[in-house]
């Protein structure tokens, strides 16, 4: 039964990393953004990831949508998924996809 904690923990690498990608300082900044002013601590964000959606498309507006998709992206190599980029997708609706690919057993 450890796979959720185990899922939870691969989406918070996932996070980490996709979050990196403008740079370490930014990082930092976001992760304290969403501490001070949306409540979300860096350990939440698995089961609040609607609301890191949500402050994600706040803070950083259009750039939130490219942020999501890298967090995706590392999530699925993570998982060894193959990612396929879908329009109108947010990261909850890729963490549900993997977490259903993952749970039928599918590479997909």
């Amino acid at each position: 039964m450890g796979q959720p904690a185990n899922l939870e923990k691969i989406l918070l690498e996932a996070v980490d990393e996709g979050l990196l990608v403008p740079g370490e300082i930014v990082r930092a900044a976001i992760y304290e953004r969403l501490e001070r002013s949306y409540q979300l601590k860096r350990g939440e964000i698995p089961e609040k990831l609607e609301t890191f959606h949500l402050a994600l498309e706040d803070l950083l507006g259009a750039g939130g949508k490219v942020m999501e998709k890298f967090i995706a992206k590392s999530l699925y190599r993570r998982l060894e998924l193959s990612f396929t980029e879908h329009d109108g997708w947010t990261l909850v609706d890729y963490v549900n996809h993997a977490k259903r690919s993952k749970a039928s057993g599918s590479r997909e």
